[in-house]
């Protein structure tokens, strides 16, 4: 078996409300303080929401047109040179895979854990500070209970990548992020022969949030 091909069969649902409760509580451990500031040096957490658009794909006779949503992203970044670090983060949206010959569409929740290398200029550019970023993700489809039209979870390996400008307001403690971010995968299949394409697909995801340095 390929690690491009790699499911997940399993039934029971990723919960976002729990992954929400996950990041609130890492957001409270985050808490400033004198030994977290001291451990958290050079580094820095943000929340951004997100636009999902998704290219079509096409093989085997089959094609794939995804609707476009609304999303959400916490990451956290350290910075171990003046100018390279890495981030880690997690990505959350929910759209449907309209496959062409299915009377319904398969809406599912997307989950993107990733992690990154981080390239950022050592100077700002008018008060922005460029970043780029490259890295890999683990992509889980997980069906909807409603419109998922009981498929199985899928998981997909991935490629990803960013550019972007962080502004910093009023201190350097504080600041908005805005982002272009890429994702590279092969389009879902659910496990279902009917649904293959075989092919890979760009999912676009603009960004816009606000970070928190240490």
């Amino acid at each position: 078996m390929k690690v491009e091909d790699f499911s997940y069969t399993m039934r029971l649902p990723i919960a976002p409300l729990s992954i929400a409760s996950l990041t609130l509580a890492m957001l409270a451990a985050f808490t400033p303080s004198a030994r977290a500031q001291s451990i958290l040096k050079n580094s820095d957490i943000s929340l951004s929401g997100l636009y999902q658009t998704t290219q079509d794909t096409s093989g085997n006779g089959v094609s794939d047109d995804p609707t476009h949503s609304g999303g959400a992203q916490v990451a956290f970044r350290h910075s171990y040179h003046w100018w390279l670090g890495y981030e880690a983060s997690y990505g959350y949206t929910r759209f449907a895979e309209r496959y062409s010959d299915q009377p319904f569409p398969i809406q599912h929740n997307m989950h993107d854990f990733a992690g990154s290398y981080l390239a950022t200029t050592p100077v700002g550019i008018l008060g922005f500070r460029p970043f780029a970023l490259a890295g890999v993700s683990a992509v889980v489809m997980s069906p909807s209970l409603n419109g998922g039209q009981n498929v199985s979870y899928q998981g997909r390996p991935g490629l990803n990548f960013a550019v972007g400008v962080n502004k910093s307001l009023l201190t350097d403690h504080f600041g908005v992020r805005v982002q272009y971010r890429g994702l590279y995968y092969k389009t879902p299949d659910f496990g279902e022969a009917a649904l293959t394409t075989n092919a890979y697909r760009l999912t676009s995801e603009p960004m816009v949030g606000a970070y928190i340095r240490f």
